[in-house]
């Protein structure tokens, strides 16, 4: 399903509306979400909500894939608003920034639902 152009005034009001805490987050486009959620991301998150990693590196431990690997998986997910990658000096921390997923299949939309801290 296709969205029609938005204007940017419109879309900075709306913006500033949910800073503001008085307008909810819009809901996202659920296509390119669904298209990464490979069983292999789901795993990932899986693994980072049940063990939260306090580095990539104990992420490759605790999974056996290799690190450019799963370096470019955490980014896809971080694109969708999933997994924080949180830099600490040289090293990066996975976060895990959603429990689950709403998605409305009549709009093609999904909303996220916050993972707790």
């Amino acid at each position: 399903m296709r969205t029609k152009p938005i204007d940017l005034a419109v879309l900075r009001e709306q913006m500033r509306a949910v800073a503001r805490g008085e307008a909810k987050t819009p809901a996202r486009p659920a296509a390119p979400l669904l298209a990464a959620l490979s069983p292999e991301a789901l795993d990932l998150l899986g693994v980072l909500l049940r063990e939260r990693p306090a580095t990539i590196s104990d992420l490759v431990a605790l999974t056996g894939r290799a690190q450019p690997n799963l370096s470019r998986s955490l980014q896809q997910l971080a694109s969708h608003g999933l997994v924080g990658l949180v830099r600490s000096g040289r090293e990066v921390r996975p976060e895990p920034l959603v429990t689950g997923l709403r998605v409305d299949l009549l709009t093609g939309t999904y909303e996220p639902e916050a993972a707790s801290v």
